[in-house]
């Protein structure tokens, strides 16, 4: 690839950032790393898969790539399967739906019993919990419904986890005894708490990042509810690519690729490949 290439890429992915991450996007195979060889899967065949901005995890680094600790270690997943993944980045409701509409092969996210219609679950995955962040003392944050009435929380759109932990959360909001201020994105939320519009904010463990960069850690508290592993989702009429990252997650566990845990890629990888988010 061309330097005038490179730096079109690099335009058009900035371009596609400042348009809210709507659908950006870019190929595992645009690193300087060998092909993999004796691949069953045809050359030309890209194998979407579907994420959301979530940093550390996922998201667009200021070299107009995609990184992340989920992602680099399932890019590398995808390498020792001789898969050609392509990452892309879109809103939330987009990846739930990406399969079925054909979008992406692959979704990368929380398990929810609604995906086992359209997909199978790959054996990598990642650990996550989410809850809800207040100002309040974490003994003192609401952690059931009873609790949660007459309060306001800023939910994320599109995330179904807060539903998950407190089934009646929109009926409680229909009849008025919960607020919901709903944010386009996490670091939207994230704003929206720091200037005081609800008095909790459902959110991620990973969240902490972004409260670091903003220097807001020590504002506040965060009360985890739920546990709910990150995984790969597959097409379920695609089980010759499950089948690959499969062996391609083994071969990673066989040659000491990954952390003790088998989770992400080990640290002196991660340090080599992970590339900081661009915003926050």
């Amino acid at each position: 690839m061309s330097l005038p290439y490179k730096t079109i890429v690099f335009l058009v992915l900035s371009i596609s950032y400042s348009l809210s991450f709507a659908d950006i996007s870019i190929s595992v195979t645009q690193e300087n790393r060998p092909k993999e060889q004796n691949s069953a899967f045809p050359e030309q065949e890209r194998i979407n898969i579907a994420f959301f901005e979530y940093p550390p995890l996922g998201h667009l680094a200021r070299s107009g790539r995609i990184s992340g600790t989920a992602v680099e270690t399932v890019r590398e997943i995808c390498f020792q399967a001789g898969l050609n993944c392509h990452f892309r980045l879109l809103p939330v409701a987009r990846v739930y739906r990406s399969v079925i509409s054909g979008d992406a092969q692959v979704i990368m996210t929380g398990s929810h019993p609604s995906f086992d219609a359209c997909c199978r679950l790959a054996q990598w995955q990642y650990p996550w919990s989410a809850g809800i962040y207040s100002r309040a003392p974490e003994s003192m944050i609401a952690e059931t419904e009873d609790e949660l009435k007459y309060h306001k929380m800023i939910i994320i759109r599109g995330w179904r986890s807060n539903f998950r932990y407190f089934p009646n959360l929109q009926r409680l909001s229909d009849n008025g005894l919960v607020k919901l201020s709903v944010a386009q994105d996490s670091l939207g939320a994230i704003r929206m708490l720091q200037r005081d519009r609800a008095e909790y904010m459902w959110g991620g463990d990973s969240f902490h990042w972004y409260l670091q960069k903003l220097g807001l850690e020590d504002e506040f508290n965060f009360k985890p509810l739920i546990s709910i592993p990150l995984g790969l989702w597959v097409d379920k009429d695609r089980p010759d690519i499950l089948q690959a990252l499969n062996r391609g997650f083994k071969k990673m566990k066989d040659k000491g690729l990954l952390n003790a845990s088998h989770q992400t890629l080990n640290d002196e990888l991660m340090s080599q490949r992970l590339e900081e988010a661009v915003r926050y």
